[in-house]
């Protein structure tokens, strides 16, 4: 972590006493500054009094648990970085999180080396929005992308999307002369190995989708490319054949 600029702050919300100082300790000597609080409650009024650089919490939380925690957060702080560190390992509990707008989910036990790495990729995900060079906005159909404010719009509404959200849409922008392979895609978003069996890109397309594709207008953007993966492309909307037959009847 960059320790030449102010010091990013990290807030744990974590409830066994002994998991949360360790990752405070050792996040810490990794050069960021964090705060601990052990229970949803309180990790919420600590994150509307002072939004943090990264949020990371656990699921099963004393007065508000980890879901509802996420859910509250990303109604008005859509751009901060989530982690989830969970003894919840299996796959449903992982997809239901990502769905609900965490980034990473980390399962427990874990080393603490390896929640410093997370940490600082999602740190270095969040500093894009200071890019050195100006960057021009990506157009494509109704869809307007600007990578130096890190906003989209659709037909001229913004989409409220999360850091991971925007930065897969920006990713298939920057590359959509061509399809991404799952694997592809993790390396550019999460900036590692994408694991086997592994479907947080699926997750993450899913989620993208409702709030690009599903909201309306004349196209649908993220496109599935069978046996490779996902492109963007501006495909005009079908109109379902009930419906079509029902609008030219009336003419």
């Amino acid at each position: 972590m960059d320790a030449s600029g102010p010091q990013p702050r990290i807030l744990i919300v974590e409830d066994d006493e002994a998991t949360g100082e360790a990752m405070e300790f050792h996040l810490g000597r990794a050069g960021v500054q964090t705060q601990l609080v052990r229970d949803g409650l309180a990790g919420m009024r600590a994150v509307s009094a002072d939004v943090p650089d990264v949020l990371v919490l656990d699921l099963m939380l004393p007065h508000m648990d980890g879901w509802h925690l996420i859910r509250r957060v990303r109604e008005w702080a859509p751009q901060l970085p989530i982690i989830v560190v969970t003894a919840r390992t299996n796959e449903h509990d992982r997809v239901e999180v990502l769905g609900l707008g965490a980034d990473d989910v980390m399962a427990k036990p874990f080393s603490m080396r390896e929640l410093s790495a997370r940490v600082s990729a999602a740190l270095r995900r969040a500093a894009a929005a200071n890019p050195d060079n100006e960057r021009v906005p990506i157009i494509e159909g109704d869809l307007r992308i600007d990578p130096e404010r890190l906003t989209a719009e659709v037909a001229g509404r913004p989409a409220d999307l999360t850091p991971m959200e925007f930065r897969l849409l920006l990713t298939l922008a920057e590359e959509r002369a061509r399809a991404l392979s799952r694997d592809e895609i993790y390396r550019k978003v999460w900036g590692g190995e994408r694991g086997h069996g592994d479907r947080s890109v699926d997750v993450l397309v899913r989620r993208l989708r409702r709030k690009v594709d599903e909201v309306g207008g004349q196209y649908t953007y993220v496109q599935t490319q069978h046996r490779v993966g996902y492109r963007l492309a501006a495909v005009p909307r079908r109109m379902p054949d009930v419906v079509r037959a029902q609008t030219l009847s009336r003419f």
